[in-house]
């Protein structure tokens, strides 16, 4: 079994029920870390123009719920990845059925994963477990 890592940076930029919904799955599934929410990509890049280089409150790991044209994640996911101090976090981008996208584009651009939201709340519940069984326990141990 592989130990948790507790106390990771995740950032979640998310609104809308969806994002409210990602948000409360989050804090079920992933006890102990330090969950920062940003309703948009604005309070994104404030957040990260306000961050010192040397501050420990940088992410390990950011979470992009995407509601209409995945244009806007492929917009982030550029700006993330051509970041020195972003470039080596995963992204996981989330997706709702209303969402138009190019998902090799966001493969292509730097996803790690693209998830589509589920319709249930449990569903996502279940998502959730999964992600805080790979990134938590094994992908972010290190």
């Amino acid at each position: 079994m592989y130990p948790r890592k507790v106390g990771l940076n995740v950032w979640l930029i998310a609104a809308s029920k969806e994002g409210d919904d990602l948000e409360e799955a989050l804090r079920m599934n992933a006890l102990g870390h330090n969950l920062t929410v940003m309703a948009s990509e604005n309070e994104f890049d404030q957040r990260v123009a306000d961050l010192d280089t040397d501050s420990g409150a940088w992410p390990h790991l950011l979470m992009y719920l995407v509601r209409g044209e995945t244009s806007d994640a492929d917009k982030l996911l550029c700006k993330v990845k051509a970041s020195e101090r972003l470039s080596h976090v995963p992204v996981i981008v989330f997706y709702t059925e209303q969402a138009t996208f190019d998902l090799a584009g966001l493969y292509s651009s730097g996803a790690a994963s693209v998830i589509r939201v589920p319709v249930r709340f449990q569903g996502l519940v279940e998502v959730m477990r999964v992600i805080e069984a790979y990134w938590f326990k094994v992908a972010l141990t290190a």
